[in-house]
């Protein structure tokens, strides 16, 4: 991953002196999913307040970089369509792009038996678990469609306190598809070593899930609401956020939201796709501070459905993974949405040997810890390789140690 840390700072810097810092209650009394609104660029606050002097049935959430969602519950889409056309400052008026959990696949499992779960062991995650002295809980947020806090294999992993609801504005992030809860169930469980009960990638390693939902009971969410959960999560001290979906087009006002949480310090994941095409034309996949992961089968090679490209950062499983959903059931998970969290669980594995590691650091050491696939370096199919936790442990705790 490349950034430009330099030009971060510096549109930080002057996007930060025209508009307020992002605060994700301002707008939890009216901004809802269905909602009348356009997402806008403005360039200052006097833009701002044009917007709401022109058009007083309308609210404004500032998002980042110039980018802010006009919305009202008071007037169709189609009048502050027309209102926003005749202010001048206001750019780039456009609707959110759909995004969704398209490709992802489920079917019933029987049990829970742990041989079944051959992410684990794929990854050399259960190789890992005994190198790691942790000192600090690790925050991962699932911005999905919610998370079933009340599964008694997630019981005390979910932060159900920080969690939040952008679909309904409502403190209540419980899942009403599970897909969230899958996702979550991949990276962490509250079950022992020792036990018989369906284990997370991370083992026993104190991970907090903060449950963001932005995704409805079909699975689908819009861009401004999605980088709203961004956001939100970023503020909430997420050292991970996990992004197990996608759309095509592009979509500045998550990419502003992206470059937000990375420089809050946040790691961003992000699922390839399931189109078996180039991540260039999805989003977020395409962003450049994500860390795009294009599926693996059992025969270590591309699924057939995992989308490839330039951007994708590595690869993880994505056929077959064993893991939980609603009604405490189990369902084995096919796609690169259960790819994205093995890659999530991993990264909370290298934050807990070091705290103090940043964005770029724990990319840097992703990247140097995978197992090459048909060729050394990066391609198109598998970024660097497949993500290896055991490599990735020993890496960060050597650079912990110099």
């Amino acid at each position: 991953m490349k950034r430009k840390l330099i030009s971060l700072v510096v549109s930080i810097f002057i996007i930060g002196s025209f508009f307020p810092a992002v605060n994700a209650s301002a707008s939890k009394s009216q901004l809802r999913m269905d909602t009348s609104r356009y997402i806008v660029t403005v360039t200052s606050q006097k833009d701002i307040n044009n917007i709401k002097s022109s058009i007083p049935q309308a609210g404004v959430k500032v998002l980042n970089n110039g980018q802010a969602i006009v919305y009202s519950n008071q007037i169709s889409k189609n009048t502050l369509n027309k209102g926003l056309s005749k202010i001048r400052g206001v750019k780039d008026v456009r609707s959110p792009v759909k995004m969704s959990i398209d490709g992802f696949s489920r079917r019933t499992a029987s049990n829970s038996p742990r041989n079944l779960e051959w992410d684990i062991s794929d990854v050399e995650a259960d190789k890992a678990w005994s190198n790691i002295d942790q000192g600090e809980t690790v925050k991962i947020a699932v911005v999905d469609t919610g998370v079933d806090y009340n599964n008694l294999l997630l019981k005390g992993k979910i932060d159900v306190d920080d969690g939040y609801n952008f679909i309904t504005n409502t403190s209540n992030a419980m899942d009403d598809n599970g897909h969230g809860t899958g996702v979550t169930g991949i990276i962490t469980t509250n079950s022992t070593l020792n036990g018989t009960g369906l284990l997370g990638i991370d083992g026993n390693l104190d991970v907090q899930i903060i449950p963001v939902k932005v995704l409805d009971s079909t699975g689908s969410g819009d861009s401004d609401i999605i980088a709203e959960g961004i956001q939100y999560a970023a503020d909430k001290g997420a050292d991970i956020i996990n992004l197990s979906f996608g759309g095509k087009g592009s979509s500045p006002e998550i990419d502003s939201a992206i470059k937000y949480a990375t420089s809050k310090g946040s790691f961003v994941v992000t699922a390839a796709g399931n189109d078996n095409a180039d991540v260039k034309d999805y989003s977020p996949a395409s962003n450049p501070d994500a860390f795009t992961v294009s599926a693996l089968n059992m025969h270590n090679t591309k699924s057939y459905y995992s989308n490839y490209g330039y951007n994708v950062q590595g690869a993880a499983p994505g056929d077959n993974i064993l893991s939980i959903e609603l009604n405490n059931t189990y369902y084995f998970m096919t796609g690169t949405s259960m790819s994205t969290p093995i890659v999530s669980a991993v990264a909370a594995m290298v934050k807990s040997v070091n705290p103090a590691l940043n964005s770029s650091q724990i990319d840097q050491i992703l990247d140097e810890s995978t197992d090459s696939i048909m060729t050394s370096g990066k391609n198109i199919y598998y970024g660097y390789g497949k993500i290896n936790a055991l490599k990735a442990v020993e890496t960060a705790i050597k650079a912990n140690n110099q």
